[in-house]
């Protein structure tokens, strides 16, 4: 019996020992909040410290683009129109670069030959804001004779996809890495393209803008 005793008090120690270690850090865990800044186990952050994140100065400034001037414009574009998208018309829409996004000013005039290009952006959504005028934009299906434009966008003829009838008003959101080739009616399209940047390539390269 005297024999038993001390077995019987190492096994208790052993156990008490594994029953601690087990529960030791769950207790911990659970007993101390994260850190300001500091991410949760899921990934995401603490409530309220999302407004703590620091965005690089560029992220831009309230802005607004009025519907008016922009109906103005599109009549202004129509008459300088001579074969070829007339785009980045400064004066009469200032464009917008952020870190995120940004917005440009286009004119598509009518088509004189067929079939048009279209067009493929790995890191881009493509955002149209019809202003005026309309025409058609097929989206999806694969590019014949794909080119490389710049990295990560390529341009070629659309074959297959969905097509879009546009007109003033309509919008029409584009995800990226979907190939769309744009056919305006008589008339020409115009129309504000916001381009979001998706976070696959230095915004530099797909800002749309030069």
């Amino acid at each position: 019996m005297k024999r038993a005793i001390p077995i019987v008090w190492c096994g208790t120690m052993v156990l008490a020992y594994l029953a601690g270690s087990a529960v030791g850090p769950v207790q911990s865990a659970a007993g101390q909040a994260p850190a300001a800044g500091q991410q949760t186990p899921g990934g995401a952050l603490p409530p309220g410290d999302y407004s703590r994140i620091q965005l690089a100065p560029d992220q831009g400034e309230p802005t607004l683009f009025s519907g008016q001037d922009l109906r103005k414009a599109h009549a202004a574009l129509q008459a300088r129109a001579a074969g070829g998208p007339v785009a980045n018309a400064r004066e009469l829409m200032k464009p917008l670069v952020t870190r995120t996004h940004s917005y440009i000013l286009l004119h598509r005039p009518a088509l004189t030959t067929q079939p048009p290009n279209g067009e493929q952006h790995e890191g881009v959504t493509d955002v149209y804001f019809v202003v005026g005028g309309s025409g058609t934009v097929t989206v999806g299906g694969e590019l014949e004779n794909r080119r490389i434009s710049r990295p990560g966008e390529f341009l070629g003829p659309v074959k297959g996809g969905r097509a879009y009838k546009l007109a003033a008003g309509d919008i029409l959101n584009i995800p990226p890495n979907m190939p769309h080739a744009t056919i305006p009616d008589t008339g020409g399209m115009t129309y504000v393209l916001m381009k979001v940047n998706v976070g696959i390539y230095p915004w530099s390269l797909i800002n749309g803008t030069p």
